[in-house]
């Protein structure tokens, strides 16, 4: 149909509407029977579904209408008409029931037709009744998952039989037993004289070597492994018997001969287990031979911990790509545990003479076979952390060695400790390649372990007021550690909050604050230990309270800061007081506590000049604590100066605290009207918001 200005009165703009409603019309129709298409592949899908589908087929499809055929649009363009008297204006289709333009001609109503007016409410969305896709019922709820029942004793029996648990328990079983039997073998013909005892050592080496051999040919079978373990290990422990019997019963070997023979059988049980992948194996050759050790040397001695510390040396080779973290716990416990119980009889009062260099030297290669086998590990295993608690575990003997060695081998072989382990973990964590990268919390498990042995070491090396003072100290310093090293900040400061309050414990213990307000308990206590200790427990306050500041959330720095105050005030005191005494005595306590008060006007004059440079919370908490600061200064002046002061003193006291409380309100009160804009908030120099004036 062509469309022509003529059919409008010669009205170009009522034919331009007219075709545009004509391609409104056609994209409807093209809508309609797409959406026709979906309503028929939906009662498809439906019906094919079970009862969704036969609701669906309950509603007749809607059939698609015939597309009209329209004749090719040539180019719209007006054509250009006469002029002529301006035509009357179209009908309206609200009016005189005429077609309007804007309907789409030869569609019923709804379908198709564009009209404008409010817009139409939408259909609701699925699932739900729809008119094209008709009933939807909502699908039902997923039943909630039920707790499956317990299996039945029976049934668990037969999935560990099925997984090999039960021939595992029965073989171990069978190697226990089987050593009993060969033991009360030789028990039983020792007494009645039967064979001579060179037969009988022979003969059980026989065995043992038969044993052996019976397993290696086990495993060989599809189904032999569990039973060549067993066998093997019985093999082994019968040749620790043998040795055994060659050595205590007999003494046909000398101690140490008989730890080399028991080692060189340990070896073999090792190869073995190392080429058949079997951990099992592996601690069955390895914890027989660490009971028979002590058997072997009646007792626990130093031949019995080299034994333990070769035996350890020895065994490294078999973790080599192998992640065995319960074979590698017994090689580590098996000289650790003798050392520590060395160090343990010593600390009772057993006696430890000329054994104190071996203590060291095994001590130390125990140590490094500790950390070296970690570093070794860490790239491939599983058991990360456990493995650096391993390594740190090696340490412990360490810490008993000032019982076995004098004070300076024992304060060397600590620090030379401490200082390999945090050397291992500082070099380990700068230097990082792509295959080896220390985890973050081996780093922390080793930092703790190097303070540890540094606290030790202090205890060991000093005495009294010396020790408190080296530990706040040592406190202080691994607090401004912390600021630096980012991978264990949180270990450092821990442990630095830890040792300072056991310092400071100290500190309070042997200059108690009564003890600042009576002259006579001053002179007995006063020293310069008593004045280096306080002034290290309140640099190292500080330090701790900025440290856990930047780590922490604001509230736990707001605590630390207060406890710092408070800790600030009580070292000013005791030095101020201390260092009178020693220097005028009785008169010299009077001054201190001059100097104390004026020193605690001044400190909260400090922090009040904090504030001003300060916002928000931090301005706050600075002028709390200048103004309770300058209360408890108050407080002290009338309530003990005032009574325990005389003479000179008292008057200086207060003409000092005086002067400069007038000084500091003159002072802050021009500092604020200074800053104060007329009209406006205060604004605080170096905040980005204003704050209002106190």
């Amino acid at each position: 149909m062509t469309i022509s200005s003529s059919t409008f009165g010669g009205d170009p703009g009522a034919a331009t509407l007219a075709r545009i409603s004509t391609e409104f019309d056609a994209i409807a129709r093209q809508m309609s029977t797409v959406s026709a298409e979906f309503a028929e592949l939906r009662r498809i899908v439906d019906d094919v579904g079970g009862p969704a589908g036969e609701a669906a087929q309950s509603d007749p499809p809607v059939q698609p209408e015939p597309a009209r055929q329209e004749a090719p649009a040539g180019p719209l363009t007006a054509p250009t008409v006469a002029p002529a008297p301006a035509p009357p204006p179209p009908a309206s289709p609200m009016g005189s029931g005429q077609p309007s333009p804007w309907a789409s001609p030869g569609r019923p109503a709804g379908r198709g037709a564009y009209t404008y007016g409010p817009p139409v409410q939408q259909a609701p969305s699925r699932p739900g009744p729809h008119p094209a896709y008709g009933p939807m019922p909502r699908p039902p709820a997923a039943p909630l998952p039920t707790r499956p029942p317990a299996r039945p004793l029976s049934e668990r029996v037969a999935a560990a039989a099925e997984r090999g648990l039960i021939g595992k328990i029965l073989a171990t079983a069978g190697v226990g037993v089987t050593l009993i039997g060969i033991a009360l073998l030789l028990v039983l013909a020792a007494q009645a004289g039967v064979l001579r005892p060179e037969f009988r050592v022979a003969g059980g080496g026989v065995l043992a070597a038969a044993l052996v051999g019976t397993a290696i040919w086990l495993r060989r079978k599809p189904d032999g492994r569990i039973g060549a373990i067993a066998t093997a290990a019985t093999g082994i422990a019968a040749g620790y018997l043998d040795v055994l019997a060659a050595t205590k019963i007999y003494e046909w070997l000398p101690i140490v001969a008989g730890l080399a023979v028991a080692g060189m059988v340990a070896a073999g049980g090792l190869v073995l287990a190392y080429r058949w992948r079997s951990e099992h194996l592996g601690l069955l050759v390895v914890v027989p031979l660490v009971v028979l050790g002590p058997v072997l040397t009646g007792g626990l001695d130093m031949t019995l911990i080299a034994f333990m510390v070769v035996l350890a040396a020895a065994s490294a080779w078999v973790q080599w790509g192998r992640d065995w973290i319960w074979l590698h716990t017994v090689r580590l416990a098996a000289p650790t545990i003798p050392l520590t119980a060395v160090g343990l009889a010593a600390l009772g009062g057993t006696s430890t003479a000329n054994t104190g260099f071996e203590f060291a030297g095994a001590a130390l290669v125990v140590i490094v076979l500790g950390y070296a086998g970690a570093l070794v590990a860490m790239p491939t295993t599983r058991f990360r952390e456990v493995i650096a608690g391993l390594a740190s575990a090696t340490t412990i003997p360490v810490l008993f060695t000032g019982a076995v060695m004098d004070i300076a081998g024992a304060v060397a072989l600590q620090a030379s400790v401490a200082v390999l382990v945090i050397g291992v973990t500082v070099i380990c964590s700068v230097v990082r390649t792509e295959r080896f990268e220390l985890p973050d919390v081996v780093a922390q498990i080793w930092t703790a372990t190097s303070l540890v042995v540094l606290f030790v070491a202090i205890l060991v090396c000093f005495d009294g007021m010396v020790a408190v003072s080296a530990v706040l100290g040592l406190a202080t310093v691994t607090a401004l550690v912390a600021r630096t090293w980012s991978a264990t900040s949180l270990v450092l400061l821990g442990g630095s909050t830890v040792l300072w309050a056991i310092g400071f414990a100290a500190l309070l213990d042997d200059m108690p604050p009564y003890v600042l307000a009576q002259a006579r308990l001053m002179e007995d206590n006063a020293s310069l230990s008593i004045v280096i200790g306080s002034l290290l427990a309140a640099a190292g306050a500080v330090v701790i309270a900025a440290g856990w500041t930047r780590l922490t959330a604001e509230d736990l720095g707001r605590v630390a800061y207060t406890a710092a105050a408070v800790v600030g005030v009580y070292a000013i005191t005791a030095i101020s007081v201390t260092s009178g005494v020693l220097i005028a005595g009785a008169d010299g306590f009077l001054g201190g506590h001059v100097i104390a008060t004026t020193c605690w006007v001044v400190l909260a004059g400090a922090a009040l000049a904090f504030a001003r440079r300060r916002a928000g919370n931090e301005r706050t908490a600075a002028v709390t604590g200048g103004l309770v600061l300058v209360a408890a200064a108050m407080a002290k002046l009338f309530l003990f100066d005032l009574a325990t002061l005389d003479g000179i003193f008292r008057v200086l006291v207060f003409i000092v605290t005086g002067l400069i409380l007038l000084g500091l309100g003159a002072w802050y009160a021009k500092a604020l009207q200074g800053e104060r804009v007329p009209g406006s908030p205060t604004t605080t120099p170096g905040a980005d918001t204003p704050v209002r004036p106190f």
